[in-house]
């Protein structure tokens, strides 16, 4: 029985059915769902308006402040920066081209660089958003599936959740939606899932191409997500060598050293050389390893374990033994790094929580219905009320108003830098600051200035003599003519002093006079 059009400029006419009308005739019974009933939607509208709700407050910390020094360096010299901290070195591995776009946008449009990156935020958010989904059809059971995960990576993760920079629990992410660890991850997931589409049908090139251009941004854009995306990628092999590496070898060494070639041209920045000094990021990440076994862990991360029945207990599911590999793999990393002190291999704790999250959304979409299965689904919902708890930090970041700093900590969102506005004012982008407090050293980088010493960890300038020249510098005991000497040496042109007495008494800092001054938080600052 023929349903389809005739071929023009033929006879013949298609054996191929019709595609059914997604309406049924009298419009009130829909063939497929209506879009506004998809489960997805339903929890990922709210979540992007979240978004755009905390972007909109303007507060950030920590971090932020470093991405906004680097987006303004690169506005101001694209095609030759020089690192955004301390100005001294040629180029810098932050320079990704995450950042060089966002740099480039800034200069191309004179837009603040505190807008770009928020805006830059929502943007990640919305790649994210879709990139969960684009891999959890992986899973099988529909747009309920990735609904499921997207609220079980949302809030399951501790009652006392960690904000890092690749963290996806809600209130890590009310923080890090700019980072380039956010668009990384999004990206990640992507590279699993054209990996897994080339997998199945391996004469196709669109999904090996795609797995080599996405694989070499993350690389690029942030490392340590590059980590956790080849592990992503052993898991998936390992649970399919035959058909993963049996069909087309050639081609998949072929797009292997096509990536490995695009990010060794990368003309911003050697990214070997962050691989290289990956031990120098150790101390700064043993608090995660602090995390795994302070209260048993229970407090940072032991809301995912509900998952952990539906991980083991789903070897025939979809993608059943490649999350469990997955997450021994990871397991087993984090483990390594905790026992040889390489703290930084606890950036692979969120691909161990991730398995447990997709398994759990997996195994309570099945349509089959039954009281176990009940249950698990009532333990699920009790922990992700829990869990919602633990995350409230990250929603009180959305509320529109003014909020106390005593209560942001009460539900558990730490404030926003205080602000220094008096004595920043005279900073100028390119100058270069020395100042005794770490708060005010990476507000100065964030205006496009320089500091003496890195105000984050940065082992590609010799930090230690850096850090012993500025105690040195404010030092009670230091001779006038030694302190000069310093400040020539760094070409620094203002001092911001919070804590040091000596360089504000008579004749402490010759050619150096007092700018301006505040009271709370107390700041001063100093010119030639």
């Amino acid at each position: 029985m023929h349903h389809g059009p005739p071929i023009p400029g033929s006879d013949q006419v298609s054996e191929e059915p019709a595609l059914e009308p997604p309406f049924s005739a009298d419009d009130r019974t829909p063939a497929r769902e209506r879009w506004w009933r998809d489960p997805y939607l339903i929890v990922a509208v709210p979540v992007g308006l979240w978004a755009i709700l905390v972007a909109l407050q303007h507060a950030w910390v920590s971090d932020f402040l470093l991405h906004l020094a680097t987006v303004n360096t690169l506005a101001r010299d694209l095609w030759d920066p020089i690192d955004p901290m301390v100005g001294a070195a040629s180029g810098s591995p932050y320079y990704s081209p995450y950042a060089v776009l966002l740099g480039l946008i800034k200069a191309m449009t004179g837009a603040p660089a505190r807008t770009v990156l928020e805006a830059a935020g929502l943007a990640n958010v919305a790649l994210l958003l879709f990139a969960v989904r684009r891999f959890c059809r992986n899973l099988g059971g529909g747009p309920l599936v990735a609904a499921l995960a997207l609220v079980f990576t949302l809030l399951l993760w501790g009652i006392d959740p960690v904000a890092w920079s690749g963290f996806l629990g809600l209130y890590s992410l009310s923080w890090t939606m700019s980072y380039p660890s956010l668009i990384a991850t999004a990206l990640m997931l992507l590279v699993w899932d054209a990996f897994l589409r080339h997998r199945a049908r391996p004469d196709g090139l669109r999904a090996l191409a795609t797995v080599a251009l996405l694989g070499t941004l993350v690389v690029l854009i942030h490392p340590f997500t590059a980590v956790n995306m080849v592990i992503g990628l052993a898991a998936f092999v390992l649970a399919d060598p035959r058909t993963s590496l049996g069909a087309r070898p050639l081609r998949l060494a072929i797009g292997a050293a096509v990536a490995f070639l695009l990010v060794m041209v990368w003309p911003w920045s050697d990214v070997s050389t962050l691989f290289g000094a990956a031990g120098s990021f150790d101390a700064v990440h043993k608090v995660l390893i602090t995390d795994i076994v302070k209260d048993g862990g229970f407090a940072a991360y032991g809301l995912a374990l509900v998952g952990l029945p539906a991980l083991v207990t789903g070897g025939r599911r979809p993608l059943g033994r490649e999350l469990q590999i997955l997450f021994l793999l990871a397991v087993a990393v984090v483990a390594l790094g905790a026992a040889t002190g390489s703290y930084g291999l606890a950036r692979v704790i969120p691909v161990a929580m991730l398995p447990l999250h997709l398994a759990l959304a997996s195994y309570l979409a099945e349509r089959a219905r039954s009281v176990p299965r009940l249950v698990y689904a009532a333990v699920a919902l009790i922990a992700c009320c829990v869990g919602l708890y633990g995350e409230s930090g990250g929603l009180i970041r959305a509320y529109w108003g003014d909020v106390s700093p005593s209560t942001l900590g009460a539900w558990g969102a730490s404030p926003a830098t205080p602000s220094y506005g008096r004595v920043l004012k005279g900073i100028h982008p390119g100058e270069v600051v020395i100042t005794d407090d770490r708060t005010l050293a990476r507000l100065v980088n964030a205006r496009g200035a320089y500091t003496v010493a890195p105000a984050w960890p940065y082992p590609f300038v010799d930090e230690a003599v850096r850090q012993r020249d500025t105690a040195a510098f404010f030092a009670g005991g230091t001779d006038p003519r030694d302190r000069l000497a310093i400040a020539d040496r760094y070409g620094v042109t203002c001092a911001l002093v919070t804590r040091s007495r000596a360089v504000l008494r008579p004749d402490a800092l010759p050619g150096f006079v007092v700018k301006a001054r505040m009271s709370y938080p107390r700041a001063i600052r100093l010119c030639r």
